[in-house]
């Protein structure tokens, strides 16, 4: 399996045979005219479609940057101004970290068109060609649908619609409004959801690739954003949630924090994940740990939890203690049962729920090079409890307050809570940060969609260790605390993060194109208003 996904990883950059992004084909690439040929062509072509899983700018820290970051969940872990400029809503979209996540997706979009245009009537085994289609039509979905999330509304346009039909001139305006794209990705989903078969635990050839229930999962998150632009969505969402759930493909694992573990990864609770391992894939749980982790590894830092995230858990929920390290929490890191504290985390409290590869005593889970902090951890985009939670959101917006309730009711009981009656959708929404805390496409952007703009303004706190003596022979925030640490102290809350007085809705809820995709847009693009 793990040389499987490998392979998978490290083929991305080398496929990019089938495309004709370039004025000029290079000497010894493969050319339309000669290439879709044979199904080990085919094979080769849907391998390439999966560069965002090994990239820096997309699941490694870019789109978590814009997703996390600007929340009420996190702040900037280490002075980094580039992440700062991003919090504070003044960011250029030009930094190295985020400026790439426009053109990546142009890329998977231009070769999953190139798949569906060449593919369709090319004569080799049914079962190989619609899985192959299956897995263009959802790549291209994915991918109109995270660039709606991140660039499109209704005031400054969508994003420019490129199907298998356009083959040369890429240079094509926004349509007015966002919901044209996520239509166009919703159409996609539905194409791919008709093309591919379940997922099927036993044939790990195909892990890391796109199934039924993946297409129907997403199909029902592109309505759940659409439907503040068209309310006819929400019947939607019910209907294809009904889909996966009435499948009987998925569940929830049973313990919270089992769904974030090595042994998970291709477990019932995730229809959809970053495939990762030693080798590559998703680096977002390097970049959310531990500043130096304490010397035992490079840790960036960029992501450290808020004392509201913290205290917004209910008493007794047990997604808290899987999700977040406190002062004193216990922890297993590289062998040894720790406590936590940290000598730099600018708020005192530590992203938990991607911690398990650190755990072992060998680095054996880990990437060797601490410049890409990849693990064996898959990084979890879409989960089984998505699927409740999107369902019982679409039923309180219908029918009123209880209509929810079996779906939130499931997702609280693995949790530890008691069932709620009545559940409105403010209780939705407390299910969903408690849930899905310190995953992509989350928090920011339901509090965008539900209006929510105070706790995107309002200022932030922390418990920063003060005090705390830490063992530095081996250099700065590069030991443990020393053993006479009193882990039963507290520590004043004080305030990490100014109010951002300046967030505008209407502008902030999305981000700057960066300006390399408009100055070469033959001004088809503009940017987005108010950046």
């Amino acid at each position: 399996m793990k040389k499987y996904i490998s392979v998978l990883i490290l083929a991305l950059f080398g496929l990019t045979g089938c495309e004709n992004f370039l004025e000029e084909q290079p000497k010894g690439e493969p050319t339309n005219a000669n290439f879709w040929k044979t199904e080990a062509d085919v094979i080769s072509a849907t391998t390439a479609l999966y560069i965002f899983n090994d990239y820096q700018g997309i699941y490694g820290r870019g789109m978590n940057l814009y997703s996390l970051v600007p929340s009420d969940d996190f702040v900037v872990g280490k002075p980094k101004s580039q992440i700062e400029e991003i919090k504070d809503f003044i960011t250029s979209g030009n930094g190295s970290y985020t400026r790439d996540i426009w053109p990546m997706h142009f890329i998977v979009i231009k070769r999953a068109n190139d798949i569906i245009r060449n593919v369709t009537d090319l004569d080799i085994n049914a079962e190989v060609k619609n899985f192959a289609l299956g897995e263009a039509y959802f790549m291209r979905g994915l991918a109109y649908f995270q660039l709606s999330l991140l660039y499109g509304d209704d005031n400054s346009g969508g994003i420019p619609i490129i199907d298998e039909t356009v083959a040369e001139d890429f240079f094509i305006e926004r349509p007015a409004s966002v919901s044209i794209s996520y239509a166009f990705a919703a159409a996609s989903f539905e194409k791919a959801a008709e093309l591919l078969p379940y997922f099927n635990a036993a044939d790990s050839e195909r892990f890391g690739r796109p199934h039924k229930n993946a297409a129907l999962g997403y199909l029902a998150r592109t309505h759940l954003h659409n439907a503040e632009y068209n309310a006819a969505s929400w019947d939607i969402v019910i209907t294809a949630c009904d889909q996966v759930i009435n499948s009987n493909k998925n569940a929830l694992e049973t313990n919270f924090k089992d769904a974030f573990k090595i042994a998970s990864n291709w477990g019932p609770e995730y229809l959809w994940s970053v495939p990762s391992n030693t080798v590559g894939g998703s680096m977002f749980a390097g970049a959310s740990l531990e500043n130096r982790a304490w010397g035992k590894y490079n840790g960036w830092g960029y992501f450290a939890p808020t004392k509201e995230l913290y205290d917004s858990y209910e008493t007794g929920d047990e997604r808290r203690d899987a999700t977040l390290l406190a002062f004193g929490d216990e922890f297993e890191f590289f062998g040894s049962t720790r406590k936590y504290a940290s000598a730099n985390n600018l708020t005192g409290f530590q992203l938990k729920k991607f911690l398990e590869p650190y755990g072992y005593a060998s680095p054996i889970h880990l990437n060797p090079n601490g410049d890409h902090p990849s693990t064996d951890l898959n990084l979890p985009l879409l989960r089984y409890s998505h699927i409740l939670l999107m369902k019982a959101e679409a039923l309180i917006v219908k029918n009123g307050a209880g209509s929810g309730d079996t779906e939130i009711n499931l997702v609280r009981a693995r949790a530890g809570l008691a069932a709620k009656t009545g559940a409105t959708l403010e209780d939705l929404k407390s299910e969903r940060r408690a849930e899905f805390a310190g995953e992509l496409l989350g928090r920011y952007e339901d509090l965008c969609r539900w209006g929510d703009v105070a706790k995107i303004k309002g200022a932030l706190h922390g418990k920063r260790h003060l005090g705390v003596v830490f063992d530095t022979s081996e250099g700065e925030n590069k030991g443990f605390p020393v053993n006479s640490t009193d882990f039963t102290q507290n520590f004043p809350t004080t305030e990490v993060w100014k109010e951002r007085s300046n967030f505008i809705l209407s502008t902030h809820r999305i981000w700057p194109i960066p300006a390399n995709a408009i100055d070469t847009s033959r001004e088809t693009l503009s940017q987005n208003k108010g950046w």
